[in-house]
């Protein structure tokens, strides 16, 4: 474990160079590409190949995070994820936390899944809401990242991006002032639809489960062998297992999927037992994040003019064009669910 550990000073120097490739004591590193807010090595060393994570240091405790969680599905035999190494947030080798974790091998999940891996994600699923917070005491596991357990809160999250983002879109752009109407329409019906539920989503009112909040399908790894597993679990924690389900349908990363297959994960999902709200939550849920997607993509375009809405070690690149005909898109998709229009208004149950 020592000699894993040291080459996280190779991975360093590699930072502080600003390379995609280091060589230094028998030890390479390459950076890897993708995500949105940290900065990934894969580390070759003695024949053996790693992870290793350098993670923004903010209140979420990324680093930390995830090494608890990977360390608790380990102690579950859960093969969803990859085997911890070690954690280092004393940001002494590197300005940053760091987590490192054995390289899997394979690649993401196709964006539009075959049935075996369809089936294998839902399995993924299965496993990690059949974790239990009275279970798994001494793993140090925190509440899921902004899981909130008010969708009052969730709504004031919304009702900010508005404020700010919104007001931006209505006077920069020749169509702005439509979309930021259309999004406030958006919000509106949120806010009825949360006003008329009667489920409590409380944190005494749900079954507590180990959720990821994040199912980006990018962080899927598929090796072949009929299983799927996940990296990237640093917003992991205790959470609603039905936000985990309505974010994974309408996470920017699912698009791809057809609609019968998102109807298919559904149909086949297996609720926690005796959770008899679940589906009234999750029809609230589904109205809040399909909502709150379009505001992602639009706090991205405004970002492309303004920099960074936060401190990010990879910082994502796209044309202001290409994400203006996603904001619009997301919008749409948005409007066709709230309206019950198609198949968007997905079956749960």
């Amino acid at each position: 474990m020592r000699e894993e550990r040291d080459w996280l000073r190779v991975v360093a120097a590699a930072y502080a160079a600003g390379a995609d490739a280091w060589t230094e004591d028998s030890v390479t590193v390459h950076r890897v590409t993708g995500g949105f807010n940290n900065a990934l090595y894969r580390v070759e060393s003695a024949g053996q190949s790693y992870a290793c994570k350098l993670c923004v240091a903010d209140e979420c405790r990324r680093a930390a995070r995830e090494y608890a969680a990977l360390c608790l599905l380990q102690e579950a035999r859960l093969d969803i994820a990859p085997q911890p190494l070690w954690l280092d947030d004393s940001c002494t080798i590197v300005p940053f936390p760091a987590v490192a974790y054995r390289w899997l091998p394979g690649q993401p999940l196709s964006p539009s899944p075959t049935v075996q891996q369809l089936a294998a994600l839902l399995d993924s699923f299965h496993c990690l809401h059949a974790i239990q917070s009275g279970d798994f005491q001494d793993y140090g596991i925190r509440d899921a990242w902004a899981h909130r357990f008010d969708f009052d809160l969730y709504l004031a999250e919304l009702r900010d991006f508005l404020a700010k983002y919104g007001a931006w879109l209505a006077t920069t752009d020749p169509e702005g002032r439509n979309l930021r109407d259309r999004l406030a329409w958006l919000v509106d019906d949120c806010a009825e639809v949360v006003r008329t539920t009667g489920v409590n989503p409380g944190r005494e009112s749900v079954p507590l489960r180990l959720c990821r909040v994040d199912p980006n399908l990018v962080n899927t790894v598929w090796g072949g062998d009929g299983r799927v597993r996940w990296v990237d679990w640093e917003f992991s924690g205790w959470g609603d297992p039905a936000l985990d389900l309505a974010e994974l349908r309408w996470h920017a990363a699912s698009v791809e999927m057809s609609e019968a297959q998102h109807a298919w994960l559904r149909d086949n999902y297996r609720p926690p037992d005796g959770d008899h709200s679940f589906e009234e939550r999750l029809a609230v849920w589904d109205h809040l994040r399909a909502t709150r997607w379009p505001f992602l993509i639009l706090r991205w375009l405004w970002s492309e003019y303004h920099g960074p809405d936060r401190l990010r070690l990879t910082r994502p690149v796209a044309e202001p064009a290409e994400l203006h005909a996603r904001l619009v898109y997301f919008i749409e998709r948005a409007e066709r669910f709230a309206n019950g229009v198609g198949p968007n208004r997905l079956r749960t149950g």
